[in-house]
C-alpha cells in the first residue's frame, strides 16, 4: 500500500508539474494519458498500474470493472458455437437422403431430386426455430413408403432401381374400380328380383320355395323327437345304427327331388310333392344274417306299439337284379312328420354305398339314356353278390292303423 501511494503521488507530481511547463509555453493542456508511465526502481508495474485522469483513484479498480464486462460475453461464445452446430443437421439429410446408397456412374433419381428441391427451402426457414425439426423428423418416413415402387422406364441396366420409387399412375384407379362397383349391384338385383331356386334346368318359384323351406323346417324340428326312438329301437333289438350323422337329407337335395317331380308331373302341385318326401330324416338299422329275419319283426312291432303308422313298405329281397333290402316310411306319433328306416344286412349296406353315386349320376336330368343304362347294369352287378337272408322275402308291413293330423287321414 505505500509504494501505491508513492507511486501515485509520484505520478501526480509529473502531471502537475508538466501541466505547468506547457501552459508556461503556451502549449495548450497536456492530458495525464499522453504521459509515459515512470518505471519504479525496485520493480517494474503492469500496465494496470498506470494512472488515469480520474480524481485520485486507485488503478486497480478499473480491471474490476472489466471482468463483469468479459465475463457476460463468455456465456455468449458458446451459444453461437451451438447454433453454428445445428446449422448443418438438416443439410446433413437432404443430401443423404437422394444420394446415399447409389453407384457414382449412376443418374440420380427424379423423384428424390423433386422431393430434396422442394424440402431444402422448408428447412432454412425452420432451421432458426427449435421444435420443427421434431416435426421434420416425423415426415422422414413418407419416402419410405415410396421406396417398394417400380423405377419408371429408361434407366441403365447396370443401375439399381430407385428407392422412392413412383407410384401407379391414378389413371389406373378408375379403370379397376368402376368393375367391382357395378357388377355386384347387378347380381344383387337379380337376385332381389327373382326369389326362386334354379339348378341345371330344374326351377321352383318363390311361392313354392317358401313352402318348401317351412317343410324343411319341420322336418329339423321333428328329428329332435324322432332320434330317440329310434336309437331307443336299435339298443333293444340289438341292431347297429349305420349313418346316424347322416340322418338329416341336405335341402338341396330335397329341391332337385322336388322339382323333378313337378317337372315329370306336371299338373302336380308343390304340396302334392312335398306329401311324397318321406326321407326328408331317414335311419339305417343293420343286423347280420342269421338275426335279421327277427330283428326286422320286433322293430316294426315295437313301432306300432308306439303309434308309429307305417306310410310305405318295399321289400327287394326277391328281385333277382338291383336294389337289395327294405325301405320303410313311418310317420312320427309325437310330430306327425314322416321319417324313412332301411333294414339291412352288412354285405347289402356295402353295396349300397358302393352304388349311391351312380344312382344319383343316373337320376341325373342331363345324364342320357344310354348312360343310364350304362348305370343301371353297374348296380345291378354290385348287388348281384348280395345274398339273401332266410326268410327276408316274406316279411311285410305291419298291420295300418288309422291316424288323424290336421288336413291329412292316413290307414
Amino acid at each position: 500500500m505505500r509504494n501505491r501511494r508513492a507511486h501515485t503521488f509520484r505520478a501526480v507530481t509529473w502531471s502537475v508539474t508538466a501541466t505547468a511547463l506547457v501552459s508556461a509555453l503556451s502549449l495548450g493542456p497536456v492530458h495525464a494519458t499522453d504521459l509515459p508511465c515512470p518505471q519504479s526502481k525496485g520493480r517494474q508495474k503492469s500496465a494496470d498500474s498506470c494512472p488515469t485522469p480520474s480524481a485520485g483513484k486507485p488503478a486497480a479498480k478499473k480491471p474490476a470493472a472489466k471482468k463483469p464486462a468479459a465475463n457476460k460475453q463468455a456465456p455468449q461464445k458458446p451459444r453461437r458455437k451451438k447454433q453454428a452446430a445445428k446449422k448443418p443437421r438438416p443439410k446433413k439429410q437432404a443430401v443423404r437422403k437422394p444420394s446415399g446408397g447409389r453407384p457414382a456412374g449412376c443418374p440420380p433419381c427424379q423423384s428424390a431430386l423433386g422431393k430434396t428441391a422442394a424440402k431444402e427451402p422448408a428447412a432454412k426457414k425452420q432451421m432458426p426455430r427449435k421444435p420443427r425439426p421434431k416435426k421434420e423428423a416425423a415426415k422422414k418416413p413418407r419416402p419410405k413408403k415410396q421406396a417398394a415402387m417400380k423405377p419408371g422406364g429408361g434407366r441403365p441396366a447396370a443401375c439399381p432401381p430407385c428407392r422412392p420409387g413412383t407410384k401407379k399412375p391414378p389413371s389406373q384407379k378408375p379403370s379397376t374400380q368402376p368393375p367391382s362397383t357395378t357388377k355386384p349391384p347387378a347380381k344383387k338385383k337379380q337376385l332381389k328380383a327373382d326369389h326362386g331356386w334354379s339348378w341345371q334346368g330344374l326351377t321352383i318359384d318363390a311361392a313354392d320355395l317358401r313352402k318348401v323351406n317351412v317343410f324343411l323346417a319341420r322336418a329339423k324340428k321333428a328329428e329332435r323327437t324322432i332320434s330317440p326312438q329310434v336309437r331307443s329301437l336299435a339298443r333293444k333289438t340289438k341292431a347297429t345304427m349305420v349313418g346316424f350323422n347322416e340322418r338329416k337329407r341336405s335341402p338341396e337335395s330335397i329341391k332337385r327331388s322336388v322339382a323333378r317331380d313337378m317337372q315329370n308331373n306336371p299338373s302336380e302341385t308343390m304340396d302334392d310333392a312335398l306329401d311324397k318326401v318321406y326321407n326328408s330324416v331317414r335311419y339305417i338299422l343293420q343286423w347280420p344274417d342269421a338275426s335279421y329275419v327277427k330283428g326286422v319283426k320286433d322293430s316294426t312291432k315295437m313301432l306300432a306299439k308306439w303309434k308309429n303308422a307305417n306310410l310305405r313298405w318295399s321289400n327287394t329281397w326277391a328281385r333277382a337284379r338291383g336294389y337289395k333290402g327294405i325301405n320303410t316310411a313311418w310317420r312320427a306319433n309325437n310330430s306327425g312328420h314322416p321319417y324313412e328306416l332301411q333294414f339291412h344286412t352288412p354285405k347289402s349296406q356295402a353295396a349300397q354305398k358302393r352304388s349311391s353315386k351312380l344312382y344319383e349320376e343316373a337320376h341325373h336330368p342331363r345324364t342320357t339314356g344310354s348312360r343310364r343304362a350304362q348305370l343301371q347294369n353297374q348296380m345291378n352287378r354290385n348287388y348281384a353278390s348280395v345274398p339273401c337272408p332266410a326268410g327276408a322275402q316274406l316279411l311285410s308291413a305291419p298291420r295300418r292303423r288309422a291316424m288323424v293330423r290336421p288336413g291329412v287321414t292316413t290307414l
